[in-house]
């Protein structure tokens, strides 16, 4: 294990025993027979627990006391309490530290009753009423990573086999254990301690005994990786805990530091206590809260404070003497926008988490640390360390507020009533997330990309004119507070300068039409209203007196919150990144279409409020200047004026168009799922004439669903044979019979017809497995009007060579986006060889792919790098 452990570290920035011996200088002398050296009792360890090359460290180090708090309890450090709310914080205690927090929050011998949370997962031992915790010889001041993610159970047992390890030990020593101290300036010094089986507890026979002495004290361990995020389960346990104690139980919680997840933990339970208190949604505290100012410069940092958490406070302090123009705040990080907006309650819970993290800020305010952390990742004169280390530590911080918005609007619907008495819904956090495939996509952006929500755009850089008119309209947006066109949001006409049009087939008012060569399938760019009708028509779709239209089934794919104003479609936009897109990657068509609903409430509202009016937005381009720039304008409007897509859809049909219409949200920069193949294929309609599938531009994304629809279609005119390449040797003005691709040579060449490792070795696996890819690159091939999907590979691929070799941020989009494009084409291939050897009505594709591990394993270890 040791040896294991050495070999995955980095052996230059370990502290290695070698630099550790010049600091024991305070070795104290042990009786006769003893080692008089701490490395060489370490390696004669041979316990389960304690073992080679092992440490007790003392749980109170120096300086662990924050001198900024008010209040000092002996052998209890950093003890605070949030401000009304029966909650509390504090450091790893010793016993008679615990029992001083007992008496001080009003609790004896059967009085109040306490539920104690520990947040620690390390293995913690208590000797002689004092908090010793296991740490590696070569690394006395950091937490062993192999407890990482270590659940109640297993840390609890090990510290059973903890206290066994000791007190074999101490059989050999006469009744003594070595363990090691801390000096006031950092220093390392032996000592020994004499143990027996009275003095020698671990927490949970502390508590106990506590519980056996007649306090009314529950215990529960809840660990939690250091300076990480609480798992969902996490949240689930802590909610449980407070939903289900007394009114008048006070709920304490303690960490290493009584820092970071200490922090985490009273904020959790300040949101359950405000839930339980006031129903839902969550609402803010009454009296006055402290909010940051961008950019702020109050306490973050880890729970054990290292060199890197101390340079990071000191270059904060610097950056901000200095820093000029715009002032980077937490509501500019993009990701945090969205989510926010994502529920129906998002902004009113958020603000009562905003209010919280602030009362329990004492030592630690978790939104300010992302921003001090993107403050030193944007310090160019920083070294490349301690950047990269800002970048991973704010992403953590970003995660952990991440995740404490979702939960907060969690609490604010109705799936926790049955946790607090307050209706029969009883779904977990978790359960709950799991039905929110955008919520994971969105945080797993946070781990794949930090970068890009800590790097600070060009055009907040420095001050500069608005774009936008002029200060009135910007203020009207920075004013505006729905729950999803809020604060700093722009309605901006989705129409813009330079956007694809279609060569051969016209529609007025849909802007990039394109048909698949020999099927009923087209898409669309996002059309006007009278653009939709004018589309529908050329397909056949109007229906009149005698004959009724052909039927036309349309999928929505957009990700993004749509609305029609005077029958042109509008997107929501941030003020500052007016053409950026703002996908909710993931998301779902029930949610997004909630989304739209929400929105078109809050125009209404606004509309109401402004006396009949409405501030928009549109792109404009300038031929002088060979510039596009988005700029404000008012628009009269009705409550008629005003539709989301889906009442669009509902409207023609009612007007006699002969359509069926679905959003299954579907974008290239999603991940490509076997279930979002079935839910393509289900559309398949036996009535309907053709199939049109609308995205934003019309181009991208849409080639897959168009793929999948053409592969299904295919098989069904022809079963068992491929038509499509039928028609190719026929003659297609789009594509290159199979037998005329020329042969070739090049590593590229090979790329570009999709021969990658991955995709050969899923022909090899597959039914028909080379025939589904030569099926799958011809009808490629013929929806490339609409997107190329090898091409994309490609791109990704040799746009990952070029990247330079410091460059992780662009590296890991590429990386991303080429394995989404592969992943697409993959199941492309996959679905084809299903179609060969199943009739659709059989099984569904997700079944088919899950009888077959083989293919998921294929699928989970893409790679494009290769």
């Amino acid at each position: 294990m040791y040896c294991f452990r050495l070999l995955r570290r980095d052996p230059m920035r370990a502290l290695g025993y070698a630099s550790l011996k010049p600091s024991l200088k305070k070795i104290v002398e042990s009786a006769d027979g003893h080692p008089h050296e701490v490395g060489l009792v370490a390696a004669l360890r041979s316990g389960e627990v304690l073992g080679s090359q092992t440490v007790l460290k003392s749980d109170h180090c120096p300086g662990c006391q924050n001198v900024s708090l008010p209040e000092r309890v002996e052998g209890a450090p950093n003890f605070r309490e949030v401000p009304a709310f029966p909650v509390y914080g504090v450091a790893n205690p010793t016993i008679d530290g615990i029992r001083s927090v007992i008496r001080r929050i009003g609790s004896s011998k059967g009085g109040r009753p306490v539920f104690w949370h520990n947040m620690r997962e390390e293995p913690v031992i208590y000797i002689n009423g004092k908090p010793f915790v296991l740490r590696e010889i070569e690394r006395p001041y950091k937490n062993m990573l192999e407890y990482s993610g270590i659940d109640r159970e297993r840390v609890e047992r090990m510290e059973a086999r903890l206290k066994e390890d000791i007190l074999r030990e101490a059989e050999r020593y006469d009744g003594a254990i070595m363990v090691i101290h801390e000096t006031d300036d950092g220093q390392i010094f032996d000592a020994w301690e004499h143990v027996n089986s009275d003095s020698l507890q671990t927490p949970l026979e502390v508590f106990k005994c506590l519980e056996d002495d007649g306090f009314p004290i529950k215990y529960a361990r809840v660990p939690i990786t250091d300076g990480k995020a609480p798992k969902s389960s996490d949240f689930d346990t802590l909610a449980a805990n407070i939903a289900s104690a007394s009114k008048d139980t006070a709920f304490i919680f303690n960490c290493q530091m009584g820092r970071g997840r200490t922090t985490t933990g009273a904020v959790i339970a300040c949101l359950v206590k405000l839930r339980i208190s006031y129903g839902r949604p969550i609402k803010v505290l009454l009296d006055e809260v402290k909010h940051e100012q961008p950019d702020g410069s109050s306490s973050s940092g880890e729970e054990s404070e290292s060199n890197a958490t101390r340079l990071t406070s000191s270059t904060v302090e610097v950056r901000t003497r200095n820093e000029q123009g715009y002032a980077f705040g937490i509501d500019d990080i993009l990701l945090l926008w969205k989510i926010t907006r994502l529920f129906d309650n998002g902004v009113e819970c958020r603000e009562a988490l905003d209010a919280i993290i602030d009362r329990c800020s004492a030592l630690q305010n978790i939104r300010q640390a992302v921003l001090q952390y993107r403050k030193v990742f944007n310090q160019q004169h920083v070294e490349p360390r301690v950047r990269r280390v800002a970048l991973n530590r704010g992403a953590e911080y970003l995660e952990r507020y991440f995740r404490l918005i979702a939960f907060s609007a969690y609490l604010g619907s109705e799936a926790f009533d049955g946790f607090c008495g307050q209706g029969e819904c009883m779904m977990t956090f978790k359960s709950w997330l799991h039905q929110r495939p955008e919520v994971q996509a969105m945080k797993w952006s946070i781990r794949l990309r930090p970068g890009r929500f800590f790097n600070v755009p060009e055009e907040l850089r420095a001050p500069h004119e608005s774009q936008h008119g002029d200060a009135v309209m910007e203020a009207i947006v920075k004013a505006r507070n729905g729950s999803v066109l809020g604060k700093g949001s722009i309605l901006k006409m989705y129409f813009f300068p330079g956007q694809i049009t279609s060569s051969r087939i016209q529609i007025h008012g849909a802007p990039h039409v394109f048909k698949v060569n020999g099927y009923p399938v087209y898409s669309m760019a996002t059309p006007t209203i009278i653009g939709a009708k004018e589309m529908l028509a050329y397909l056949g779709a109007k229906s009149n007196a005698r004959v009724a239209g052909q039927k036309v089934v349309i999928t929505d794919l957009r990700e993004e919150a749509v609305v029609y104003i005077h029958g042109t479609p509008f997107v929501l936009r941030e003020l500052n990144k007016p053409v950026d897109t703002l996908k909710h990657v993931g998301i779902t068509g029930p949610v997004v279409e909630n989304m739209e609903a929400r929105l078109k409430e809050d125009i209404l509202s606004e509309v109401r409020q402004s006396g009949g009016r409405m501030l928009l937005h549109r792109e404009e381009y300038c031929p002088s200047s060979n510039q596009s720039s988005v700029v404000g304008y008012w628009e009269n409007i009705f409550p008629d004026d005003v539709k989301t897509p889906a009442e669009v859809y509902a409207a023609l049909k009612d007007e006699g168009y002969n359509i069926a219409y679905r959003r299954i949200p579907l974008t290239r920069e999603r991940e490509a799922l076997a279930s979002d193949v079935d839910e393509i294929q289900n559309c398949r309609d036996e009535s309907s004439a053709c199939y049109l599938y609308v995205s934003h531009t019309g181009f991208g994304g849409v080639a897959y669903t168009m793929a999948i629809i053409c592969c299904r279609l295919d098989a069904e005119v022809n079963f068992g044979t491929s038509s499509v390449t039928q028609t190719m040797v026929n003659g297609d003005p789009y594509s290159t019979p199979e037998e005329s691709l020329p042969s070739w040579t090049s590593e590229e060449e090979a790329r570009r017809m999709g021969d990658y490792r991955d995709i050969l070795s899923l022909t090899r696996v597959l039914m028909h497995g080379p025939k589904s890819k030569a099926d799958v690159d011809i009808i490629i091939e013929r929806c490339a009007g609409a997107g190329h999907i090898r091409d994309d590979i490609l791109h990704y691929s040799k746009e990952l060579e070029e990247v330079p070799d410091d460059d992780d941020e662009h590296r890991a989009y590429l990386m991303d986006m080429g394995i989404k494009a592969l992943r697409r084409y993959f199941f492309l291939v996959t679905f084809r060889s299903y179609l060969y050897c199943k009739s659709p009505a059989e099984t569904k594709f997700t079944s088919w792919m899950d009888a077959r591990p083989e293919l998921g394993h294929l699928c989970n270890n893409l790679r494009i790098d290769k």
